[in-house]
């Protein structure tokens, strides 16, 4: 899944009935298990200028990304501090880990040859999904389709009692999904 879907699907399925003070920590851990992956690309797109394919295939691959990368989409690892900070009655905490949780849980489905290790400390097994939200050679044309319209809807749930600033952003989210599908699948 792209990481702005994250976010919105998780704020629909986290954040019913949740005091707003959760909203912000629910964003965040929808959005930390990409973090590094964004990192990794401005770094080595803008500071050392390599192209996107070697950003990929060479940059992407090294061990120390990978693992971190990997570890940050741990289904293991994100439950475990879900479980941890909600027994010591902490929700901000408790809300981060739980949507870094559904951040793995839904990427598992969705990433084929470029699937995390989604078990680790337990295990380096890679899940390699049929499916995958980018690589039409996975069905890539449906899946983001499905995405885009589970994420424009679930925007439109929560625009429905959001503020102005919170209509805007969820309004700027669906119109990126509509253009960003456009420009990879229909043009």
């Amino acid at each position: 899944m792209q990481t702005p879907g994250h976010a919105v699907l998780n704020l629909a399925l986290l954040s019913g009935g949740a005091s707003s003070a959760l909203v912000l920590p629910i964003v965040a851990g929808a959005v930390a298990p990409d973090v590094p992956i964004v990192v990794l690309y401005l770094r080595e797109k803008y500071l050392r200028g390599l192209p996107d394919e070697r950003i990929w295939s060479e940059s992407y691959q090294r061990p120390f990304w990978l693992n971190l990368i990997h570890g940050a989409h741990s289904i293991p690892l994100t439950l475990l501090g879900a479980l941890v900070f909600w027994a010591l009655g902490l929700p901000a905490l408790a809300a981060f880990f739980a949507s870094a949780l559904l951040h793995a849980l839904g990427d598992l489905p969705v990433h084929a040859q470029d699937a995390h290790r989604h078990f680790l400390p337990f295990s380096h097994y890679r899940f390699i999904s049929p499916l995958s939200y980018w690589d039409v050679r996975h069905h890539a044309r449906i899946v983001a389709l499905v995405e885009a319209l589970l994420v424009i809807g679930a925007a439109g749930v929560l625009g429905s009692g959001a503020s102005a600033v919170g209509r805007t952003v969820l309004a700027a989210v669906a119109a990126w999904y509509l253009v960003n599908y456009w420009k990879n699948f229909l043009r």
